[in-house]
């Protein structure tokens, strides 16, 4: 099970920015754990060290555990319906934003292919020079890109009128742009495009499925479900984790705060003495 869990795959966008988050949380969990090495520290010095140790479960382990348990099994945790409801119509809202004019981008290509047939395997060298076809006048430009240190390539299509419709881009070496076909660049776009309206496809049937949650959305219900029931384990492993989640929990919670609480009495009694 624990190997299924760690096969799921992250979307690239998803992954990093799952990475970025633990990162951030972790160097405070490790600052915190420096701190507990201080000389002026040394009476709190377990009990600050038990507090990072918390912190790092509380916040990274179990959290990320619970999203990759979300992946495999939508249905191993229940989250009130508001919060379900709500953060369903968010990833799909977003997605539509995001896909909803892909499928007018390919057959727009698909168009200018077909109406450009007798210039598809032009150049762009060749169509440097304006290029008039029945329905289309096309244009390349080849410049140096700085920032990525290549060369790009821009293609041009008009109408009949003179009003650009399109531009196509293209990056690599001035020689591999210079030779390349009109025909290929279309080809790789309308490609390009296909892939991501099958990305977009393929996450629409998983948010059919309820499988729409990552580390950061699920983070703020993974701490605070301990205080507000917000998500509650379903599964029979959900529940062992989530049970030993909070076990852990508590105790050193408990064990940190009545350190801190035993150091403070000790203070004030001194205080009265003197």
């Amino acid at each position: 099970m624990l190997l299924t869990l760690i096969n799921i795959s992250f979307g690239v966008g998803e992954f990093f920015s799952t990475i970025f988050l633990i990162l951030i949380i972790l160097s405070f969990c490790a600052y915190l754990y420096r701190t507990s090495k201080y000389e002026k520290f040394q009476k709190s010095k377990y009990a600050i060290s038990c507090l990072s140790i918390m912190l790092t479960l509380h916040l990274v382990v179990f959290p990320f555990l619970y999203t990759l348990m979300l992946k495999n099994n939508p249905a191993s945790f229940e989250f009130k319906t508001a919060i379900h409801d709500n953060r369903k119509k968010v990833v799909l809202n977003e997605w539509i934003d995001d896909s909803k004019n892909i499928p007018y981008e390919i057959k727009y290509l698909e168009n200018i292919k077909l109406s450009n047939y007798k210039i598809l395997n032009k150049t762009l060298n060749e169509l440097k020079q304006l290029t008039f076809t029945e329905g289309s006048i096309v244009h390349s430009d080849i410049n140096f890109n700085i920032p990525g240190k290549d060369y790009m390539a821009t293609i041009y299509v008009f109408d009949k009128n003179g009003t650009l419709k399109k531009q196509l881009h293209k990056n690599g070496g001035y020689t591999e742009l210079d030779s390349m076909k009109f025909g290929k660049v279309l080809t790789e776009d309308i490609n390009y495009l296909k892939k991501e309206l099958h990305y977009y496809k393929v996450k629409k049937a998983e948010l059919d499925r309820n499988n729409f949650w990552t580390f950061a959305t699920l983070l703020p219900y993974s701490i605070s479900s301990i205080f507000t029931g917000n998500m509650s384990p379903l599964t029979p492993m959900a529940n062992v984790f989530y049970t030993f989640h909070y076990i852990l929990i508590y105790c050193i919670g408990i064990g940190v705060f009545l350190h801190f609480l035993i150091l403070n009495l000790e203070l004030i009694i001194r205080n009265r003495k003197s």
